[in-house]
């Protein structure tokens, strides 16, 4: 059992976390605190989503914070145009699929690792982001109404929750229903866990490899859109979100060699690192913590599931 639970290690950092920081102030155990950390986790979870599915593929997308980047932007100058917004953002979210599907393609006609194609298109959006932008944020003074559906404040008991979490969970649902209950769920476990086996009995492992990368490009799209409605501006100079990306993903159980993973262990995993994050910033302590706090937890992380998996092989044998 606990080798399939593999979200295990992600719950025991929630609590850990939130023991130490609740300690350490009392103030962060509150709805408001709880909300913003929902907040925060939203536009990476849901980035997390994606790449999360994709790695149980058995791929990465480390150009994810770049098509982050780039759809914002592309969003907020089409609305700044006057394009409807409705047009905007099914264009916005058809071209971070494309983005997504590019990668795909490039990865599974030329055979080369998804590792280093995603990182030369990471290089390529992030100069498209400065080109476009000439370097300068894109904001907007007053919120436009499909900025409000997007990612403004909700009226909760945690004042600071917005409603890019609510998107956040919808995405959720619809991923786990995908992974757990159907047929294509199937398919992508076993493209990631034995691709030739799954090859061998009729899986279309290509096939499903660029839907993944697809979702993963949507995704990573649906989450840049998700901050420009938070924040009413994005800045095309941003890094480091494919890596939380990632590390959410693995903290959350997912394995970096393919076949093992789910989307709770993805959602707790981004729980887990904005919590952290928060928890810092409750405690005073300097912002470059949250780098190194991270850095640790995916080390103990990946130790607590590879010896749970010992244990069970050896308690099993």
């Amino acid at each position: 059992m606990f080798h399939r639970r593999r979200e295990l290690g992600a719950v025991i950092a929630i609590a850990v976390t939130y023991s130490v920081f609740t300690y350490l102030n009392r103030a962060f155990l509150t709805w408001a605190t709880f909300g913003g950390i929902l907040t925060i986790a939203a536009e990476i979870g849901t980035i997390t989503i994606g790449e999360g599915v994709l790695m149980v593929s058995g791929e990465f997308d480390l150009s994810v914070g770049s098509n982050f980047t780039f759809s914002a932007i592309v969003l907020g100058m089409l609305l700044k145009a006057a394009v409807p917004a409705a047009l905007s953002v099914i264009t916005v979210l058809g071209m971070a699929g494309l983005i997504g599907l590019l990668n795909g393609l490039i990865t599974v006609r030329t055979r080369i690792p998804s590792f280093i194609t995603t990182l030369g298109t990471l290089f390529f959006w992030n100069g498209m982001a400065l080109w476009v932008t000439g370097g300068w944020p894109i904001s907007f003074i007053a919120p436009l109404p499909v900025l409000n559906v997007l990612g403004n404040s909700t009226p909760s008991p945690a004042s600071s929750l917005h409603v890019s979490a609510a998107w956040w969970a919808v995405a959720a649902v619809i991923f786990w229903i995908m992974l757990e209950k159907t047929r294509y769920g199937n398919w992508v476990y076993g493209t990631g866990g034995k691709t030739e086996a799954a090859r061998a009995i009729g899986v279309p492992v290509d096939r499903v490899k660029l839907i993944n990368f697809t979702i993963c490009g949507l995704l990573a799209g649906l989450a840049g859109a998700l901050q420009l409605g938070r924040m009413m501006s994005i800045s095309p100079v941003r890094s480091g979100l494919e890596l939380e990306a990632i590390a959410s993903a693995v903290v959350g159980g997912v394995s970096l060699f393919g076949g093992i993973g789910t989307v709770l262990g993805m959602i707790l995993g981004t729980i887990a690192l904005a919590s952290i994050e928060v928890g810092l910033v409750a405690a005073g302590a300097p912002s470059f913590w949250y780098t190194a706090f991270v850095g640790c937890v995916i080390i103990v992380i990946v130790v607590i599931n590879t010896q749970l998996d010992r244990l069970i092989f050896t308690w099993r044998s």
